[in-house]
């Protein structure tokens, strides 16, 4: 089972050690059986497509207007697919289950 776990203070960034505006651990481990972090930081990760989006949300004060939160979650998952495509996993639906 995952659980949120919300700290007031982040790791730095382990590529600049610049401030993260995000850090998760996934559930899921990477090829060599260690946690997979992810880590979000404008520094490193504007470049990045939905990185880069979800750091412009947080940047122009989009995350504070209670109205767009459906928009931050999809940029979270965005962001979160993206992270993890690049250790080899990719989203897709379960299949259905066969009797």
């Amino acid at each position: 089972m995952a659980r949120v776990v919300t700290s007031d203070r982040l790791p730095q960034c382990s590529r600049c050690r610049g401030d993260l505006l995000t850090s998760i651990v996934m559930p899921q481990n990477d090829k060599h059986g260690r946690p997979i972090h992810l880590e979000l930081c404008a520094a490193c990760d504007a470049g990045r497509p939905a990185a880069g989006a979800l750091i412009r949300y947080f940047a122009d004060g989009r995350c504070r207007d209670a109205s767009r939160a459906k928009e931050g979650a999809l940029l979270v998952m965005e962001w979160t697919n993206e992270g993890m495509a690049a250790h080899g996993w990719i989203w897709g639906e379960k299949p259905p289950v066969s009797d």
